[in-house]
């Protein structure tokens, strides 16, 4: 019985609620959606970033293996050639650290350059305010002189007079004050100017110090590369130079082809270009010359290099050709210390016989970015940037992929 007045008087009240109602779920619903699929999409992106992690640190392990691998051979020259990879390593350290030190004394002289020119605008204001206190001390004085002589002789209003005194009483106070501000703030900047003229001065003897570590460096590497070149001369046939060269392109294939397998499937941010897209846009790794070009034959067509020499002078910026991660950092036995990127969809690109890397295993770097410097590291008498692309493991021509100049 109670049924018919409670439904017979809450209909007719809800009713003009329920477009409202079907909005208010309907926007619900959508909220609700949204926030699961931002809430599943962040998930996704963590767990593959945990992923490559997990697959960065698998391959790291793979190459810590071949690394051990090819120092613990025993024969002569790849005793020497152990000792050049320390030498080219501990060298590479030596000028990242000479680096640092003249990047640190440049700004130390540029803050003692701004110091020195506040404090030689600082003493200019101070002259200018001590001639401004000189002539109001010396008013001051001679009106003090005046009222004395007008309150004894003429009898002028005390008042008055006292008036006088104590305004320009008052500016003297103020400008007293302002330079004992200036002093002090002279003081201070004289103290900052030692401080960092003694600071200079240690980064100057640092540098120098590293300066000459890294020249003992030089000379024990070209010590080394003599020794490599008397044996690379005691091995005159031509398939004994094949065989190191043919064994130095299968290392680098197989630390490529353990990449590959390593990170496949894994996708850079999706707002990233895709790397088969910027064919003839690429910018030039570093800037110079192709001295030696891809697919050259070596040995009568038995090999043929799979990248180019772009020759620039030492030290100079190597630069990331696309946006990617860094998949390797290290020294490779026939290539130096070479770096390698991961753009995405199985494309890498390679930069060896650096002088210095400048990023690690895990970074991420820009288009245009520096990675590292030009160097001849892995034994080579020429300085240049060996640069290669890979597309699923297997060399490309670069040079269709960069921009002419």
């Amino acid at each position: 019985m109670l049924d018919i007045p409670i439904k017979t008087f809450a209909l007719p009240a809800l009713t003009p609620l329920i477009p409202a109602l079907a909005l208010l779920i309907k926007v619900t619903s959508r909220i609700i959606f949204y926030t699961l699929l931002i809430t599943a999409s962040h998930a996704s992106q963590a767990e593959t970033e945990a992923e490559y992690q997990q697959r960065l640190q698998a391959l790291g392990e793979t190459i810590k293996t071949l690394q051990n691998e090819l120092r613990s051979t025993k024969n002569t020259k790849n005793q020497l050639q152990n000792s050049l990879q320390e030498s080219e390593e501990r060298r590479a350290e030596l000028t990242k650290k000479v680096n640092k030190i003249k990047e640190a004394l440049a700004r130390e002289k540029k803050h003692l350059n701004q110091l020195q020119s506040q404090r030689n605008e600082l003493e200019k204001n101070k002259q200018e305010q001590k001639n401004v206190l000189d002539e109001t001390i010396r008013q001051a004085y001679q009106l003090g002189q005046q009222s004395q002589l007008k309150l004894l002789l003429n009898q002028d209003n005390p008042q008055r007079i006292d008036r006088l005194m104590r305004y320009h009483e008052y500016i003297v106070d103020a400008h007293q004050t302002q330079i004992t501000e200036y002093t002090h703030t002279l003081t201070e900047l004289a103290a900052v100017t030692t401080r960092i003229n003694a600071s200079s001065d240690e980064l100057i003897l640092q540098r120098k110090a590293l300066e000459k570590q890294q020249r003992a460096l030089n000379q024990s590497k070209k010590q080394r590369l003599a020794a490599i070149k008397n044996i690379s001369q005691s091995l005159r046939k031509k398939d004994q130079q094949l065989s190191s060269l043919n064994a130095d392109q299968q290392r680098l294939q197989k630390l490529l082809e353990e990449a590959t397998n390593t990170l496949s499937n894994l996708k850079l941010p999706d707002n990233a270009e895709p790397f088969k897209t910027l064919r003839g846009k690429l910018p030039m790794p570093t800037k110079g010359k192709v001295l030696l070009s891809y697919g050259k034959p070596l040995f009568d067509g038995k090999l043929s290099r799979n990248g180019i020499l772009i020759g620039n002078r030492m030290g100079a910026d190597v630069v990331s050709v696309h946006y990617g991660r860094v998949i390797f950092s290290d020294y490779l036995r026939g290539h130096g210390l070479l770096l390698i990127i991961d753009h995405g969809d199985g494309y890498m690109s390679l930069y060896g016989h650096n002088e210095t890397l400048l990023k690690e295993v895990g970074d991420w770097a820009s288009a245009g970015e520096k990675i590292a410097t030009v160097g001849n590291s892995g034994g080579q008498t020429q300085v240049g940037l060996y640069f290669e692309i890979r597309s699923q493991g297997k060399p490309e021509n670069p040079q269709p992929w960069l921009q002419r100049s």
